[in-house]
């Protein structure tokens, strides 16, 4: 059995849920926005997978013998907004017209406009997600501690950062919380 990639019309989150014989009739909640319709509705194929431009009437399954590279998102904790992140260099900052960040984040005066780097490497086991001080002038906490700088640390889903006053959450972008009702 693999696991289907399927993206809500509604939010356009990433969802994913093991295959099981009829699940394109079967009805999927978007643990999100509580978005609820038969599976064949949500967008599927490699778009599903944040692919841009991919046919999507093909549906992705990933089998339980592929490894499943998982780039992550990044989850602001007081908005529930959600960044997703890419294989490569993102940098992290806060939004501002002049700023050049890759993800930009809230308005938190305490964050720099560049603030922190997360470089998405694939290893053999999937994507390794590697925290970058890259000299900004706030801090930077990862799990309630302050990094130093020029630190290289590698993170877990589930760890925290602290950016400025903003709180981020590392999180699997695949999202084994979506049900089929």
């Amino acid at each position: 059995m693999g696991k289907v990639f399927i993206v809500c019309p509604e939010c356009h989150q990433q969802l994913s849920f093991p295959e099981q014989p009829g699940w394109q009739n079967k009805l999927v909640e978007c643990p999100k926005c509580r978005f609820k319709a038969k599976a064949s509705v949500y967008r599927l194929g490699s778009q599903a997978r944040g692919a841009h431009g991919a046919d999507d009437s093909a549906t992705q399954l990933v089998t339980s013998s592929q490894p499943v590279f998982d780039a992550g998102r990044l989850r602001v904790k007081n908005t529930n907004e959600v960044h997703d992140l890419r294989a490569g260099s993102n940098v992290i900052g806060r939004c501002a017209t002049t700023g050049t960040a890759d993800i930009k984040i809230g308005s938190d005066m305490y964050m720099s406009r560049r603030h922190v780097r997360i470089d998405v490497v694939k290893s053999a086991r999937g994507y390794e997600h590697h925290l970058v001080e890259i000299n900004s002038k706030n801090i930077v906490k990862l799990n309630g501690k302050p990094i130093k700088r020029g630190d290289v640390l590698i993170l877990k889903f589930g760890d925290m950062l602290t950016l400025g006053m903003t709180d981020v959450v590392l999180e699997s972008g695949d999202n084994e919380s979506t049900r089929l009702v």
